[in-house]
């Protein structure tokens, strides 16, 4: 009886041991293509995750970036690379760099009525860059329009005689005008000025003529003025000569000896002569 007892344990125990080792081998049991198919595609379902919710920004050295978090603003980023959430978040880049804004063409009427043609340049760059963002749409038209207004309003005072004589004033001015508009849309104006200035034909034609009389009496003082001089020491030294009859004759003798190194030529001197009793 201990001995059917045995072998039947012993037959029970091998049969569990059996289907114990099949149930292990069937569910471990995987091909290896598929366990590579599955690895596959669930890195990248966990890529497309993560770049649907992580963005990397990389700002510039020349470049700020304007934070925006839940559409309100939290600040201004400095250079760098920045991983943010999608949904969440978003920068908007701003160039700092100098930039040039130039007004051609404007024909603008004097304080005198004369039609001329002007041109304003200006150099600026973004300061502020939260409030050139937040300030207006397009900072570059209405520093254009601050520009345009600004040299109307200055060429329209002032009479055309006073535009070149003038001009580094009007192109301070100028600058003086819009900087504190610059600055109200976050920019720092650094230089503005009248870069050109085009008159009428014609009144090219006059500013010629009045510069040219201008020039010729210029000239024509200046020889009064050398005439008036010679004059002056030719009145001191004949009063030298005057007071001392001997300086004329010597005077005379150094005529003489310059006429005398050519020849041909005849000297006759009046009597009664100064200069007579040196010569004999």
């Amino acid at each position: 009886t201990n001995t059917n007892g045995k072998g039947a344990t012993t037959g029970l125990a091998e049969r569990h041991c059996a289907d114990s080792s099949f149930v292990a081998q069937g569910s471990v049991f995987m091909p290896p293509h598929i366990t590579g198919l599955v690895i596959v595609v669930l890195a990248v379902v966990l890529v497309v995750a993560v770049t649907q919710v992580l963005q990397r920004v990389t700002i510039f050295e020349y470049q700020r970036g304007v934070l925006y978090r839940f559409g309100r603003c939290r600040g201004v980023l400095g250079p760098g690379s920045y991983l943010l959430l999608r949904p969440l978040s978003k920068v908007t880049l701003i160039d700092t760099r100098a930039a040039v804004a130039s007004v051609a063409n404007q024909e603008v009427l004097t304080a005198d009525n004369v039609a001329v043609r002007c041109a304003v340049s200006a150099s600026y760059r973004v300061s502020d860059p939260e409030k050139a963002t937040h300030q207006t749409s397009n900072w570059e038209q209405h520093l254009y329009l601050a520009l345009q207004l600004a040299l109307r309003e200055l060429i329209s005072s002032v009479p055309v005689q006073e535009l070149l004589s003038k001009r580094n004033e009007l192109s301070q001015a100028v600058f003086e005008r819009v900087k504190p508009q610059a600055e109200a849309l976050g920019l720092e104006l650094e230089t503005a000025g009248i870069r050109d200035i085009t008159f009428p034909g014609e009144l090219k034609k006059v500013f010629a003529q009045v510069v040219e009389a201008e020039k010729a009496a210029q000239a024509a003082l200046i020889k009064a003025r050398a005439e008036t001089a010679t004059l002056r020491s030719l009145a001191n030294a004949a009063r030298v000569m005057d007071a001392n009859p001997a300086l004329l004759a010597l005077r005379t003798l150094h005529s003489l000896s310059e006429l005398a190194n050519t020849s041909g030529n005849t000297i006759v001197l009046g009597l009664p002569s100064p200069t007579l009793p040196y010569l004999l």
